[in-house]
């Protein structure tokens, strides 16, 4: 099992990281080109086009992935109509959004609102549906080289047209906007040949009512819940605007998130590679054997996270130093700390919420991402007003502890489980981990690199004694 989530995850991850590694590479050069203020503008228009893209998909991928694992032979037929449904109402939505993004651009970059609006609305309308339909196909069968292929694809584009667009045209926040857009025709492309010309899924535009709304029906519950990702991720940045926070403010707080962004997608190949044997632990028949062995992966993934993180904070500062060239940008580092430690609680969220998804209670998650979102957001206004912008890091610090650990304290949830996942420990161990590594930061490069040995060393002799095992 772990061999394979391996392999998986480097396919995964791999293709994916090898351009977004390239585009680290570059932010030496990008970022003598760019200003606070730029990333403030990027940051608060990223904050507003991922709010409203959460109800894109109207939480259809868990419709998606229930008809895939009850019915393997006959699924087909039903996501094409699903995707129908879903061509028709991206297209609208996408105009809508446009508009929206086109109202609240920052002043800064006034000039620059219909680009802006029209490069963030037209992937909607036109490439989203199909995104959705070829990602989850291709993550439900265990298919990882196109998810693979797409990703390196993209990210190429997007480096590429950063470098270009930035440093060679210098055009600041607007090279962003323009990369994102080709990077997302690029990926619609190769999505298009897969799910189309090859696996004939093309959408069915006549589609049966009774069953968009019966899917609709168990689909709509959970949009609170992926909301969440939105409060937790960005929402900060969108609250800092409406707090009027300078811009350059903004951006310093952007370029901090966008360090823990980078682990985030990094990690994300490993979430992937995870799913489908959550799937196959948490679908069968309820029995003793599946839940410990779902415990086990979920205690690897953890242990994994909090010992890279910590090595990556530890090394936070010097990291800035060598790939930010700009003194300005550098001050980032401390908040970057927060946000990155933040991110472990995906481990023991995932194994909570899969749980609950495969014991058909799927509508309580709201219970445990709503609520963590909602509460981020509400400590943002409280505490930003008082402390500065610094504060919407350990607001989402507070947030995602409870979103990783809350869950396994629901009622709803205590009555499926089969074991004990032992959630305070592995809460008291991230704090602990945090608290370490914040104050380790500013450590001579002797001590740091002592401390790194041995955190490493302990872990490779873990790792190998579990493989033994």
């Amino acid at each position: 099992m772990l061999r394979k989530l391996l392999s998986d995850a480097a396919i995964y991850g791999l293709a994916a990281q090898l351009p977004r590694l390239a585009g680290v590479i570059t932010l030496p050069l990008l970022t003598q080109y760019l200003t606070s203020a730029d990333y403030g503008v990027a940051g608060v228009v990223i904050a507003y086009n991922s709010a409203l893209g959460m109800l894109q998909s109207l939480g259809l991928v868990v419709v998606l992935g229930n008809l895939f694992s009850k019915f393997p032979l006959r699924y087909k037929w039903a996501w094409r109509q699903i995707n129908g449904f879903l061509s028709v109402w991206s297209f609208f939505y996408g105009i809508v959004m446009g508009a929206i993004i086109y109202w609240i651009v920052p002043p800064e970059a006034d000039a620059y609102r219909l680009q802006i609006a029209v490069l963030h609305a037209l992937p909607i309308m036109l490439f989203a549906s199909t995104e959705i339909q070829a990602m989850h196909y291709h993550l439900l069968s265990q298919r990882p080289l196109p998810i693979g292929i797409r990703a390196f694809v993209i990210g190429c584009v997007g480096v590429s047209m950063n470098v270009y667009t930035i440093a060679y045209l210098q055009l600041g926040f607007m090279g962003w906007f323009y990369a994102n857009f080709l990077g997302a025709l690029a990926g619609f492309l190769i999505n298009a040949y897969h799910i189309y010309l090859k696996q004939g899924f093309w959408p069915i535009f006549n589609f049966k009512w009774h069953r968009i709304k019966s899917s609709l029906k168990m689909s709509l519950p959970v949009i609170p819940h992926n909301f969440s990702s939105f409060l937790m991720d960005t929402s900060d940045r969108l609250v800092l605007d409406m707090l009027q926070v300078p811009i350059p403010k903004i951006g310093l707080y952007n370029v901090a998130s966008s360090l823990g962004s980078h682990f985030l997608m990094a990690t994300h190949a490993i979430v992937q590679a995870s799913s489908p044997y959550y799937m196959r632990y948490f679908g069968k028949e309820a029995s003793q054997e599946s839940a410990l062995q779902a415990r086990r992966l979920t205690f690897i993934l953890q242990a994994f996270f909090l010992v890279i993180t910590f090595v990556c904070c530890l090394w936070v500062k010097e990291i800035f130093v060598v790939l930010i060239r700009n003194k300005e940008l550098q001050q980032a580092y401390p908040l970057a700390i927060v946000i990155l430690m933040a991110y472990n609680y995906r481990p023991m969220y995932m194994a909570v919420t899969s749980l609950l998804v495969y014991r058909d209670q799927a509508s309580k998650l709201w219970k445990i991402s709503a609520v963590g979102g909602l509460g981020n957001v509400v400590l943002n206004f409280i505490f930003i007003p008082l402390f500065g912008y610094k504060a919407a890091a350990f607001t989402t610090f507070v947030a995602l502890m409870y979103m990783g650990f809350g869950g396994y304290f629901l009622p709803d949830y205590k009555k499926v489980k089969q074991v004990d996942y032992y959630p305070l420990y592995w809460m008291g161990l991230t704090v602990a981990t945090f608290a370490l590594a914040y104050n380790l930061v500013e450590l001579a490069l002797a001590y740091k690199a002592f401390i790194t040995v041995m955190v490493l060393g302990v872990a490779a002799i873990a790792a190998f004694q579990l493989r033994n095992s």
